[in-house]
């Protein structure tokens, strides 16, 4: 299951500010820029205007160097609660997409744990579970 919020740019962004500013996340492998590939005009590969993030947040305790070794070791075995979202950026076209990943409550489960972050997420629409909607969104 996954929760999917669709807005501009702005409104996105806010929203991944709101995790950035605190320590209850790490930034996941499949942050990427997509690339176009070799065009004769431009002789080489040139980054497209999508980024794709991709971060585990935890909601509970906050994850870094000088976190105590007992939160480390339950890291480590990932026995602490996280959250997987997705931020899908599309400046072309002034698109921005969240997908919140995991079952009932996740999208709660953050609001409570990020400070600010139900306020934020509350100016992006909702759109529930739509797979066509992914696939349209361009990218």
């Amino acid at each position: 299951m996954r929760a999917e919020f669709t807005g501009n740019i702005l409104t996105v962004r806010a929203v991944e500010d709101c995790i950035r500013a605190t320590k209850k996340y790490s930034e996941g492998m499949l942050t990427r820029f997509s690339r176009h590939p070799v065009q004769p005009i431009q002789g080489e590969d040139f980054p497209s205007r999508v980024l794709t993030k991709y971060y585990e947040v935890y909601p509970e305790m906050e994850v870094g160097l000088d976190m105590s070794i007992i939160d480390a070791v339950f890291l480590q075995a990932g026995e602490t609660p996280h959250v997987e979202v997705r931020f899908h950026y599309n400046y072309q076209r002034n698109r921005a997409m969240i997908t919140v990943y995991g079952g009932d409550g996740v999208v709660e489960l953050l609001e409570d744990g990020i400070p600010g972050l139900k306020e934020m997420l509350a100016n992006v629409p909702r759109n529930g579970h739509d797979q066509a909607r992914t696939e349209s969104f361009g990218g």
